[in-house]
C-alpha cells in the first residue's frame, strides 16, 4: 500500500499543471476574426494558435476536396472567400471521408458509429454547436456538418480517458455554448493534455470554453488566415479531404 501510494504521488507531481507563459493578438481579417498567439507552458512550451470569431458576424463553411489535384488549404481559403480556416475530418487512404460531412446542404457522407467520432460540428446560416454524436439530429437547416472526435471539452472539464501518450499537432474547434467559437491550432501535444490546456480558464481568457472538438491532426493540420499585407499559413504536410473555413455571413452560402 506505501508503495502504491508513492506512485501515485510521484505520477501526479510529474503532470504538471498548464500555466500562461505568453499571448499576443497576431492581427485577423477586417476585425471579423482575431489570431491569437500563445504559448501554454506544463512540463514543455506549447504554441497555441487561437482564431476567434463571433457566429452573429461569421457562419463556417464545409470545403469539399475529393481530388488530390494540387489544391490545398490556402487555395481553398481564397476560392471560397473565407476569412480563415483549418483541415477538416478524418478519412480513409482512398479519400473517403470518415463521419459526417455536409457542405453547402449537401450530404457528402453519412453518419458513423465509432468510437473516434464522438462530435458532431453542426451549423445554420446563423448558428454553430458542438454536439455529442447522439444528441445530432439531422434537419433542413443545417448546411454544415462535420463529425470527428474525441470530444475534449465537456461543460468547461476536460474529457477523462484521453490518449496521454501519442503527441502529435492538433487541430480543435470550440465553443462557449452561445456565439463565440475558435479554431485552434497547437504545437505537439497528447490528446489528454491538449483537453487539460484548454480547460485551463487563465490560458483563455478571451473565451469560457464550453465545449472543444478534436479535429484531424498531426500531418493533415493547417491553418490559414487573411490578413494583410499577406495570409499567415502553416501548411499542411499530408493533402486532405475536407476543409473548415470562416466566412463572413454576406459570403456564406444560404
Amino acid at each position: 500500500m506505501k508503495w502504491g501510494c508513492l506512485l501515485l504521488l510521484c505520477c501526479a507531481s510529474a503532470r504538471a499543471a498548464w500555466t500562461l507563459e505568453s499571448s499576443h493578438d497576431a492581427g485577423g481579417a477586417r476585425s471579423l476574426v482575431t489570431h491569437i498567439e500563445k504559448v501554454a507552458r506544463g512540463n514543455r512550451p506549447v504554441p497555441l494558435h487561437l482564431v476567434l470569431f463571433d457566429t452573429k458576424k461569421c457562419g463556417v463553411e464545409v470545403i469539399d476536396h475529393p481530388f488530390v489535384d494540387g489544391g490545398d488549404l490556402s487555395s481553398a481559403m481564397r476560392a471560397n472567400h473565407c476569412l480563415a480556416g483549418v483541415n477538416g475530418n478524418y478519412f480513409q487512404p482512398d479519400r473517403t471521408p470518415l463521419g459526417l460531412v455536409i457542405s453547402n446542404g449537401q450530404v457528402i457522407h453519412p453518419v458513423q458509429k465509432a468510437r473516434l467520432l464522438s462530435g458532431v460540428l453542426a451549423a445554420t446560416p446563423n448558428s454553430l454547436a458542438l454536439l455529442r454524436t447522439e444528441e445530432y439530429r439531422p434537419g433542413a437547416r443545417i448546411t454544415q456538418a462535420l463529425q470527428a472526435g474525441p470530444f475534449l471539452v465537456d461543460r468547461g472539464k476536460a474529457v477523462a480517458g484521453l490518449n496521454s501518450q501519442r503527441q502529435a499537432v492538433r487541430t480543435v474547434v470550440l465553443s462557449n455554448g452561445r456565439d463565440l467559437c475558435a479554431l485552434v491550432v497547437t504545437g505537439p501535444a497528447t490528446l489528454a493534455e491538449t483537453a487539460e490546456m484548454l480547460a485551463t480558464p487563465d490560458l483563455f481568457g478571451e473565451i469560457k470554453i464550453a465545449r472543444a472538438l478534436n479535429l484531424d491532426g498531426g500531418a493533415s493540420s493547417g491553418l490559414w488566415i487573411s490578413d494583410e499585407p499577406k495570409p499567415y499559413y502553416i501548411p499542411e504536410i499530408s493533402a486532405v479531404r475536407n476543409y473548415l473555413g470562416v466566412v463572413e455571413h454576406t459570403h456564406h452560402t444560404q
